[in-house]
C-alpha cells in the first residue's frame, strides 16, 4: 500500500513537471529580467521603435502624414511642441474658414497663393512669406502652410520622374525653411538684445542728466560761497583798517 502511494506521488510529480503551463510560468518569471523580456519580444518579432508621426495621426486622424511630419520637423522633433503647433494651425484655419463663410456674399481682396511650378518659384514664395511674417509664430504658420501646399502638389504628381523631382524639391524646401526659421529665431534674440541695450543706454543718459544737474547745483553753490567769502574778506579788511587808525590816535585827545 505504501509503495502504491509512493508511486502515485512520483507519477503526480512527473505529470506536474511535464505540464505545458510550466512554460508560461517561466515566461512570467522572466518578466523580472529586462534581458529576458527583450529576448521574448525579439522572438515574437515585435518592434520596440516609436514613430511620432503615427502618434500624431492617432491624435489627428484626418490630417495628412506629410503635413504632420512637416510640423514635427519644424518643431525640432518634439512631439508636444508639434501637437501644440498643429492645434494652433487648426484653430487659425477654422477661424479663417468661419470668417470666409460669414462673408461669403462679399468678394475677398486677399490674394490666393497658387502652387509654384518649379524650385525657383518655391524659393521666391518662401522668401516672400518669411519676409511678410510679423513674428516667429507667424513665420512658423506660414512655413506650415507652404509645406501643406507642397505636399498637396507632390500628391498630384502623375509620373515617377515628377514625384522624384518633387521629393528633391521638398528636401531643399525643408532645408530652406529650417534655415529661415533659425534665422528668425536669431533675429528675435538680436532684437531682444538690442532692446536691452537701448534700455541700458536710456538709463545711462538719464543718470548723466541727473549728474549734470547735480554738478550745476554744486557750481552754483560754489559761486555763492565765493561771493560770501569775498564779502567777508572786504568786511575784514575794513575792520582791520579801522582798528589800525584807532590805534595811532593820541589817547589824550578826545
Amino acid at each position: 500500500m505504501a509503495a502504491e502511494v509512493e508511486g502515485t506521488r512520483k507519477r503526480g510529480a512527473a505529470a506536474f513537471l511535464d505540464d505545458p503551463f510550466e512554460v508560461l510560468l517561466q515566461a512570467k518569471r522572466g518578466r523580472r529580467s529586462p534581458s529576458a523580456a527583450a529576448a521574448a519580444v525579439a522572438d515574437l518579432g515585435i518592434g520596440m521603435e516609436f514613430d511620432p508621426v503615427v502618434a500624431l495621426q492617432e491624435i489627428f486622424p484626418g490630417a495628412e502624414p506629410q503635413l504632420l511630419r512637416g510640423y514635427l520637423e519644424a518643431s525640432g522633433n518634439v512631439l508636444d511642441a508639434a501637437i501644440r503647433s498643429f492645434r494652433d494651425y487648426l484653430a487659425s484655419d477654422s477661424a479663417t474658414t468661419n470668417a470666409g463663410t460669414s462673408t461669403s456674399g462679399v468678394a475677398s481682396d486677399a490674394p490666393v497663393m497658387n502652387a509654384p511650378a518649379n524650385s525657383t518659384e518655391w524659393a521666391d514664395l518662401i522668401v516672400k512669406e518669411m519676409s511678410s511674417a510679423s513674428d516667429l509664430n507667424d513665420a512658423r504658420n506660414r512655413a506650415f502652410r507652404i509645406l501643406e501646399m507642397f505636399g498637396k502638389s507632390t500628391a498630384n504628381c502623375s509620373t515617377p520622374n515628377e514625384a522624384q523631382k518633387m521629393r528633391e524639391e521638398n528636401k531643399i524646401l525643408k532645408q530652406m525653411l529650417g534655415g529661415l526659421l533659425q534665422q528668425s529665431s536669431i533675429l528675435k534674440r538680436a532684437v531682444v538684445i538690442q532692446h536691452n541695450r537701448l534700455n541700458d543706454y536710456k538709463n545711462m543718459v538719464q543718470e548723466r542728466s541727473q549728474f549734470n544737474e547735480t554738478v550745476a547745483k554744486y557750481q552754483q553753490r560754489i559761486k555763492e560761497l565765493q561771493g560770501m567769502n569775498d564779502l567777508l574778506s572786504f568786511h575784514l579788511r575794513r575792520a582791520n583798517q579801522q582798528s589800525s587808525i584807532s590805534g595811532r590816535r593820541n589817547p589824550d585827545v578826545f
